[in-house]
Formats: C-alpha cells, sequence, structure tokens
C-alpha cells in the first residue's frame, strides 16, 4: 500500500487508518474455532455497587439524570453498554450509612439469638435496591446479595470491622450464644424484602475474604467453618421457600478458595452438596486453573488498587489498570480456570483511585479502556453461552470462544505483540450466518463496529488484528 492509499483511508476513516498502518507490518497466524468442543457454562460478567458506591450513581451533588441514565446503560445495556449480567449487591452490617458503612435491616442487637429479631426496610438498602430495578430493567440475570460481615453483636469481637467471627461456629464461644440461626434468618430476610419490594435476589453469599481481618466490614472463618454455617443456611433457605442459591466463600486469592475446597467436600453431609457457585477473588493468587470442584465458579471480585485512574489507556506498558491487563485477566480466568463468572470490583464510582471502570467526575462520565475489555466480552458472549474451543498458531494472540444459546459464536482475539497479525479464521459450525461482526477497543477505538466480513462456504474468513489491540467476531 502507497503511503498516498494509506493517508487518504485516513482522512477517510479513523478505523481504515488502523488497519492501513497495521498492514505496513503485518504477521501471519491462523485462529480455529470449534463449536462441537464444549466447555463450561457461562453465566456472565459483572460488577459490585456496594460501600456506598450505588449512591456515586444517584448523587444529587454529582450527575445529572441524563448522566445517570447513561452511566446505567454503560454498565447494563446489551445495545448501549456491556450488558453485565450479574450485580453484587452488599448485604450490611452497620447501624449507620456515613462513610462507606451498609445499612443493615437489623441495625440493632434483639438482645439474644432467640430473640424475636427487629427488621428494619427503607426500600433503599445504600442505594443498591433501586440500582437492582434499574439493573434488571436493562437485562440483568443475576442479583448477588454478599454479606461482608454478620452485625457486630452476632461475632467473637463484638464488631462488624476488624475481623473475628461468627458466634457458633466451632472454636468459638460468645457469652451471648450461638447466633448462626439468627444469621441465617437475617440473610434471608433481606433477600425476602427484595422480593416483596418486586425485585429478585438469585445468590446468596455469608463471607468475603474470611482470611483477611480488616478494618472494615468482614468476617473470618475457616473452611469446616464456613461448611457448618452452610448446613445451617441451606434448611433456613428451605424452610423458608425462597428461590435463592448459596454462593461460597469469596476468597481473597484463587489458592486461598481452593484450600477451603477440602473442609467444603468433607463427611458424610458435605456442605459443597448444597453450593451452587463456588466464589473466589484475584487478589492474593489469580484464577489460572479450575477449582477442585465440580461446581460452578465464579470470580466475583477483582480490581486494579495501584491508584492513579487511567481511561485513555488500552495499552502502554502493560501497567495493571490498562484495557489490556484485564482482558488478558479475563480471557485467562475464562479458559484456564474455566469460570462462568467474572466480577470487577466496582462498576462505577467517583474517584480518581483506579478501583473503577468508569470514572464520575462532577456530572462527567469517563468510561475506561478495561471497561471496554469487559464489554469485549460481556455484550457478546452472553449468559447460557458455552465456551468452545479456539486456538491460535501464534504465541502473542490470544484467542477465547463461546457458543451462544441463538448460535451465534462470539470469538476474542487478543493480539499482545508489537505487530499486526493477518489471521486466517477457520469456523468449525454448522448452520452459520455467512457474514462476521468484527469489534475493536484499542487506544483508538472503544469497541468500535467494523465493516462485516464475508465467511466462505468452509467457515474461513480473514481479519487484520491491529498490535496491542483487542477484536471479537461475532457470526
Amino acid at each position: 500500500m502507497s503511503p498516498f492509499i494509506q493517508s487518504v483511508l485516513c482522512l477517510a476513516t479513523a478505523v481504515a487508518c488502523t488497519q492501513a498502518a497495521a498492514l505496513s507490518s503485518t504477521k501471519v497466524a491462523t485462529v480455529s474455532v470449534n463449536t462441537n468442543l464444549k466447555f463450561q457454562e457461562l453465566d456472565g460478567f459483572g460488577v459490585s455497587q456496594a460501600f456506598q458506591r450505588a449512591g456515586d450513581i444517584y448523587s444529587k451533588e454529582g450527575l445529572s439524570k441524563k448522566n445517570t441514565k447513561h452511566v446505567l446503560d454503560l454498565l447494563f445495556s446489551i445495545d448501549k453498554g456491556a450488558g453485565f449480567a450479574i450485580l453484587r449487591n452488599g448485604i450490611g452490617s452497620s447501624n449507620s450509612s456515613t462513610s462507606n458503612f451498609m445499612n443493615s435491616i437489623e441495625p440493632f442487637t434483639p438482645g439474644s439469638p432467640d430473640a424475636r429479631p427487629h427488621y428494619v426496610w427503607d426500600r433503599n438498602d445504600s442505594s443498591q435496591f433501586p440500582l437492582a430495578q434499574e439493573a434488571y430493567n436493562r437485562g440483568l440475570v443475576k442479583l448477588y446479595g454478599n454479606a461482608w460481615s454478620a452485625p457486630g453483636y452476632m461475632k467473637t469481637n463484638g464488631d462488624e470491622n476488624n475481623g473475628g467471627y461468627l458466634c457458633g461456629v466451632s472454636n468459638t464461644h460468645c457469652e451471648s450464644g450461638n447466633w448462626m440461626q439468627a444469621y441465617a434468618d437475617y440473610l434471608v430476610q433481606w433477600a425476602r424484602f427484595y422480593k416483596q419490594s418486586g425485585v429478585k435476589v438469585t445468590n446468596l453469599g455469608f463471607l468475603n475474604e474470611p482470611g483477611f481481618p480488616a478494618s472494615y466490614a468482614g468476617m473470618q472463618s475457616d473452611g469446616t467453618q464456613a461448611a457448618e454455617f452452610i448446613r445451617v443456611l441451606a434448611k433456613t433457605i428451605k424452610t423458608s421457600g425462597m428461590d435463592l442459591a448459596i454462593n461460597c466463600c469469596d476468597n481473597m486469592g484463587w489458592d486461598g478458595q481452593e484450600q477451603m475446597m477440602a473442609a467444603l467436600q468433607a463427611g458424610p453431609d458435605p456442605a459443597e452438596a448444597y453450593l451452587s457457585i463456588i466464589t473466589g477473588h484475584g487478589y492474593e493468587t489469580v484464577p489460572d486453573f479450575p477449582l477442585s470442584t465440580k461446581k460452578k465458579s465464579w470470580v466475583t471480585e477483582w480490581a486494579d488498587l495501584s491508584g492513579g485512574f487511567t481511561p485513555y489507556t488500552f495499552f502502554k506498558s502493560g501497567a495493571p489498570g490498562e484495557g489490556m491487563t484485564w482482558a488478558r485477566n479475563i480471557q485467562v480466568a475464562l479458559v484456564d480456570a474455566n469460570v462462568s463468572g467474572v466480577l470487577y470490583w466496582i462498576g462505577a464510582e467517583s474517584s480518581t483511585t483506579d478501583s473503577g471502570l468508569i470514572n464520575l467526575i462532577g456530572d462527567e462520565v469517563i468510561p475506561s479502556k478495561r471497561f471496554w475489555a469487559f464489554a469485549q466480552f460481556s455484550r457478546f458472549a452472553r449468559p447460557g453461552a458455552r465456551r468452545v474451543e479456539a486456538t491460535s498458531s501464534a504465541p502473542l494472540l490470544f484467542v477465547s470462544s463461546f457458543l451462544n444459546h441463538d448460535g451465534s459464536v462470539a470469538t476474542q482475539v487478543i493480539n499482545n505483540g508489537t505487530e499486526a497479525y493477518e489471521v486466517s479464521f477457520k469456523l468449525h459450525a454448522s448452520g452459520r450466518n455467512h457474514k462476521v461482526q468484527p469489534w475493536v477497543t484499542n487506544n483508538d477505538h472503544d469497541l468500535t463496529a467494523l465493516n462485516s466480513l464475508h465467511v466462505a462456504k468452509d467457515g474461513t474468513f480473514k481479519s487484520t488484528v491491529p498490535a496491542h489491540s483487542m477484536m471479537t467476531f461475532v457470526s
């Protein structure tokens, strides 16, 4: 291609410019997708707005109504944004809503575990309830209610913060008695309040990072103690008639969650049998291997906590906050750990730190490149899809692929190299369309749709994947 022709294309469209520049230094690779070889079922992707972050979206001092709607669309609309299918709401344990505290539905002790509880419900739940309503209106599939801690009066240290254990589990002693049943009732009642107000909670969890005595809300537990409570919670849910799946145990790292599995699987009545989802985080150790379970697994929390918001960088140096880093984090979790769900910590927040996917500054909404990396997966690989075999001939060209319920195939290709690849695709699938729609995210593009590609009768097509870019091909 001559420099003159390339410059004309650059002036015509930014997409053509990217493609033209890529062709000046291009390697060759092949990608093969076989929809006959299937792996885990996908539940979807998601975020949390716990610890008052939901309030950031609804703050009267912050976003206008127009931009509140814009943020909600970015997070949960499949047509206008990422189409996140899972929302993780925090089940509060505080008697205050100041700072980062989340309101409890039983803010003060009833006096003893057997006393009649004094539940309260404000139909707001630290702004998480209206957020869940809006998310469902945009296509949310699963609402995960997760308690970071039991209320302090149910714990060995008498405090929702600074660790402590649930009174009644093994190796604990509390003068007030055994609060296991009261805590199970508490969690189910939280879900019941949502249901009575018109919002369905699908999944329920009772721990967050149980090996870490955090200065904020949290509760410690080992695998045996978690198993004891799971049995109580499962019986309570069954008696209640509520349709709730139990998640456990949201360990801080994937290795830590693996270490809890033996206790969850032990004994004549293994607690694992009552679980639907095994949950872990990606902080201490990353999710790059399958957990020792036949249950589905979710990465329910992970984020860049290094500080410094980097919204416009997909790739520069491979830093923790860059879009490319998160594109690979997600793909490794899906392909190497066989997870069925990946949730980022915070979707949108009013902060200059690097923890959110979307930064809210006054009335300004700034999606990060890692938000668009998530969207490359979440918009096109939908809940109920099955991951299928996808292979690449190039060491820096990473691939994954999903077969959706409607028969569409979404193939994600990440080029982590310094040169573009001219890729020959082979799609082993029957009854497919003759067109493929490519989408690209890199330093220049945010989930930009390119011209559709023709698929030959033998299932082959070609496309150029620019350096340091991610593309999704939907057929």
